[in-house]
């Protein structure tokens, strides 16, 4: 915006102001040269006058000013491309492979059967000399005298007899029937005793050092399980025995002990 300037001296007031209509114009025009006494101007009246006529202009200015000058919007048209097919090719055929055939053994040449030969007999050409039997046998040399000791020969002392060991003592077997024991005879069991079961048991027991028994097996049964039974409790828990013995020493052993269940008239 250009700013106009005031001369005491000048005739006129002079404002450019190209770019305001003709109704504006003239408006300033009247402005300037209403009836203002150039006699009575003072330099302060000329600057409120100035003053004054910037902001009348300033506002013409904002009314009547040039539009703004849009810029022109550039539209861009994008279109995708379809992306073009590849071409389809058809799969190659699997390549046969060869075919190996075995190889067929070859025959055997069987070897040809040689002929035998017969050797003809060779006649023996004759001879002036004599043969083994026409040849008398000398006779064998005789053998050279050998010097025989006159002293006799002293016989081998006879090898001395071995010593015999001295025989292991017998084994006494263990005890089951001493008195002072006191084993209890097995109780009979009230089922057998109802269905009247009678049978004997003997039972192998194998009994330590100290007399105790260490296994009882049935070694021949009743035929009734109740009976074996009592027979093996009464024996493996109540039953003591005298042990075996080598010599004076007390050794395990084992013993069979037959037991026998029977029922009274009584009973």
């Amino acid at each position: 915006m250009s700013s106009a300037v005031l001369r005491p001296d000048a005739p006129e007031f002079v404002s450019p102001a190209p770019a305001l209509g003709p109704a504006a114009a003239r408006l300033v025009r009247r402005i300037a040269i209403s009836g203002i006494p150039r006699t009575g101007l003072t330099l302060r009246g000329a600057a409120l006058a100035g003053a004054l006529l910037l902001h009348v202009l300033a506002l013409l200015w904002i009314v009547h000013g040039p539009a703004p000058v849009d810029a022109p919007q550039i539209v861009m048209h994008a279109a995708l491309i379809a992306p073009e097919p590849l071409p389809m090719t058809a799969p190659e055929p699997p390549k046969e492979q060869p075919r190996i055939e075995p190889e067929q053994p070859k025959p055997l040449k069987q070897p040809k059967p040689q002929r035998k030969e017969t050797a003809l007999p060779v006649l023996a050409a004759a001879s002036d000399a004599p043969t083994a039997a026409t040849v008398a046998p000398q006779p064998p040399a005789p053998p050279e005298p050998v010097a025989i000791d006159a002293a006799p020969a002293r016989p081998a002392p006879p090898s001395a007899a071995p010593e015999s060991a001295p025989a292991a003592a017998p084994v006494i077997p263990p005890r089951h029937d001493a008195a002072y024991l006191q084993n209890p005879t097995p109780p009979y069991p009230p089922m057998a005793k109802r269905q009247n079961q009678t049978g004997r048991v003997i039972l192998r027991v194998m009994v330590s050092a100290e007399g105790l028994p260490t296994s009882v097996t049935v070694l021949t049964s009743s035929g009734y399980e109740l009976l074996d039974q009592a027979a093996l409790d009464v024996v493996r828990n109540r039953w003591k025995f005298v042990p075996a013995k080598r010599g004076d020493q007390a050794v395990a052993g084992q013993v069979d002990v037959p037991l026998s269940f029977r029922l009274g008239p009584g009973t």
